[in-house]
């Protein structure tokens, strides 16, 4: 198994700085503790104030409340997304026939790589096309009066 040394950098790199981040969060919370012993010592009792300055409650969760990740999805998104896909599939189609068409009028090995990358080019244009002709047809929820 050949690793590149680029490759091992990186990951290294990746957990010096998960391993720096661990320290320097228990390092906070053992200030917080050793600034709550030395309070205790010197006065001889807590004020709470100073608790909830070094240890902020969490917050409040309501169950009428969602939270992000549980709140009902837009209805237009997948039209939205379609329209997106759409429009990148067919500009890197674009941009591939672009590229094919260029490399049509170089050397003779040149030429050869073009041609499958013109079928490439047809296909992702075709399906970027599907996919905004579909965006014009999805729809949203259903109406509660019954009409479309």
């Amino acid at each position: 198994m050949v690793i590149s040394i680029g490759a091992a950098a990186f990951w290294i790199a990746l957990a010096a700085v998960m391993i720096a981040s661990g320290y320097f969060k228990l390092r906070r919370e053992a200030q917080k503790q050793q600034t709550l012993l030395r309070l205790m010592e010197r006065t001889g009792q807590l004020d709470e104030q100073q608790v909830k300055l070094l240890f902020p409650p969490p917050p409040a969760y309501s169950p009428h409340e969602r939270p992000w990740w549980a709140a009902p999805p837009d209805p237009l998104a997948g039209q939205r997304a379609m329209r997106v896909g759409g429009l990148i599939v067919t500009a890197l189609a674009a941009g591939i026939a672009v590229l094919s068409f260029a490399l049509r009028y170089g050397t003779v090995n040149q030429q050869d790589v073009a041609q499958p990358w013109l079928g490439v080019a047809g296909l992702l244009g075709c399906l970027g096309l599907g996919l905004l002709v579909a965006s014009l047809f999805a729809t949203g929820p259903a109406r509660k009066d019954g009409r479309d």
